[in-house]
This record gives structure tokens, sequence and C-alpha cells, in this order.
């Protein structure tokens, strides 16, 4: 895994790696790192830490499946109110060239009929305010924003 420190007007943090189940942890964990000095909040920064590790193990799982691992780049910016990660790989496209819905499978059948899977893109669509993806000259990117600090609770 490459890193690149970042510059005072550069991204928080910046790594590319090969997208295997391993590289890809040690991904989120420097990412999690990064979060913690930059100051984010411990629940904050454990959502944006569990979104970006399956929007990661997607790109493991699914767009190198069948094939050599490839690379997988990640970046994350802040600004004054968001924390922006941006994942780009170059595997397989999304089904249809959109983002899936962030919607939960059934699961009003038997027990040993529910489900496995299908509920990472339910966990992204409520862990970001915004998610964006585009295929370009083969090329994926997915963008997660994210606030960057949690509002305080009324009483």
């Amino acid at each position: 895994m490459a890193a690149t420190a970042p510059s005072d007007a550069g991204p928080l943090i910046a790594l590319s790696s090969t997208a295997t189940e391993l590289e890809v942890r040690h991904m989120v964990e420097a990412l999690g790192v990064a979060l913690t000095d930059a100051g984010i909040d411990g629940d904050l920064r454990s959502s944006i830490t569990l979104a970006v590790s399956e929007a990661l193990n997607n790109v493991t799982e699914h767009a190198y499946a069948g094939r050599a691992p490839g690379e997988v780049h990640m970046t994350a910016n802040l600004s004054d109110d968001r924390v922006l990660v941006t994942l780009y790989d170059s595997g397989r496209a999304m089904p249809g060239d959109a983002l899936p819905p962030g919607h939960l499978p059934d699961s009003s059948g038997a027990r040993a009929d529910l489900p496995e899977g299908g509920f990472g893109w339910f966990l992204l669509h409520k862990l970001c305010l915004d998610l964006f993806y585009t295929r370009q000259a083969g090329r994926n990117t997915l963008r997660m924003t994210f606030p960057r600090y949690v509002a305080p609770e009324k009483s």
C-alpha cells in the first residue's frame, strides 16, 4: 500500500493498493487514523470507516471478481463541513452503470429464506450525505460525502 502525506492544500490522505481483503483493511485502518488526527468524532469516524469498508469490499468482491486483483485508489478530503472520500478502480462497472438503490432486501419470508446479502448499499445510502458514481474510460469513481461534524442533540 502506498500512502501520500497530505499537504495543506491536498487531501487528508491518499492511498493506493491492490484490491485484496487484507490490503483494503489496511486502507480503512489508515483512513481511521487520518480521521482521528483530523479531530473527527469517534461515532462519525466509525460511520465513515464502516461505509468506506463496505465500498472497498464491494470493489474486492465484485469489481475484480473472477480476475486478478487490480488497483484501488482512495482519497479523503476535508472541507469546512464535509468529509469527502473518493474511490477509484478499473474493475467491472456497476450494473447499468449506476448506483444500486438503497433499499433493504425483502425479509418477509421464512427465516431460512432470508437473504445473506444486499444490505451494503442500504447502509451506504444511510451513512452518506451524498453518493456519486461514474464510469469513464474504464475507470469507476465512487464519491461518498459525509458530515464533518455531528450536530449536537437538542434537549
